[in-house]
């Protein structure tokens, strides 16, 4: 027969929140700044900012790491880190997506200055030399382009904890010629590195269709075989929603000098999403 005192103990064990037994939120990502940043970045990075707030004020751990994003992804998939961040549903369709998104990223291109080219769709890219990253999702039309010319002269893929910052030295060094990139992120890294005076904004892949807007939208997404990544991804939800209605979304983004994704893309987001 159980002692009362060890029922009390078994009482109070199950009535406890589930915040008394904090669960580590581990997520991995390669440095996509100032989405995600590098470990000893002045700052994390937004969405790391954001995240962080979400999971500590429900009571659970967080920690991020840095890690080549096919490794990221791979851990993600198999439950070995609970999340990755930038990911896009395209991109990883088995994943459990929040239905709030972290941002929208429309892929600008960039070229040395003085190159003579811009981009006007498709067929522009097959006179020059693409630089892309490894197990990257660019939108269907640009994705099924770089898989048939991939690891060619004309498509280049690299797979590194930074691949952004190693295909912009190889576009100053005239191995490639074109970078498609996310143009918060490639800005934010080129004047890093103190090269964004020597490389232009060639042109963007325009946002024009419904599909298009989704395929844009980024997010931290959560292991397909973790029982509690429905829940983490409510939290998300949840919590963005709060950060937007009680101004620390704003408060965050401003300290990017960015402003947020669902103003900047209102006009978009009315004429897509329904």
């Amino acid at each position: 027969m159980l002692s009362p005192r060890y029922l009390m103990i078994l009482a109070v064990f199950i009535l406890m929140p589930a915040e008394a037994f904090p669960d580590t939120i581990l997520l991995k990502a390669d440095t996509w700044c100032p989405y995600n940043c590098a470990l000893d970045a002045r700052q994390p990075g937004y969405t790391i900012e954001i995240a962080k707030r979400i999971f500590e004020k429900t009571g659970h751990k967080f920690k991020y790491e840095i890690a080549p994003w096919s490794r990221a992804l791979k851990l993600v998939k198999e439950d070995d880190i609970t999340a990755v961040v930038g990911v896009t549903r395209n991109e990883a369709p088995a994943l459990i997506f929040p239905e709030q998104e972290f941002g929208i990223s429309d892929i600008h291109f960039f070229k040395r200055k003085g190159f003579d080219w811009v981009f006007a769709g498709i067929g522009s890219l097959k006179t020059v030399r693409v630089g892309i990253m490894g197990d990257y999702e660019y939108g269907k039309e640009l994705d099924e382009y770089f898989k048939k010319y991939r690891n060619t002269k004309k498509v280049q893929s690299i797979k590194s904890k930074e691949p952004l910052v190693l295909n912009i030295r190889k576009l100053l060094k005239d191995r490639i010629d074109v970078i498609p990139e996310d143009k918060a992120v490639f800005i934010y890294t080129a004047s890093s590195m103190g090269v964004w005076d020597k490389i232009q904004d060639a042109g963007v892949d325009p946002i024009n269709s419904k599909e298009a807007l989704e395929e844009s939208k980024l997010y931290i997404a959560f292991s397909p075989t973790n029982p509690k990544s429905k829940q983490y991804a409510r939290l998300i939800t949840d919590g963005i929603e709060q950060m937007r209605l009680s101004g620390e979304l704003k408060e965050i983004l401003a300290k990017y000098k960015l402003t947020d994704w669902r103003e900047d893309y209102k006009d978009v987001i009315e004429k897509y999403e329904k």
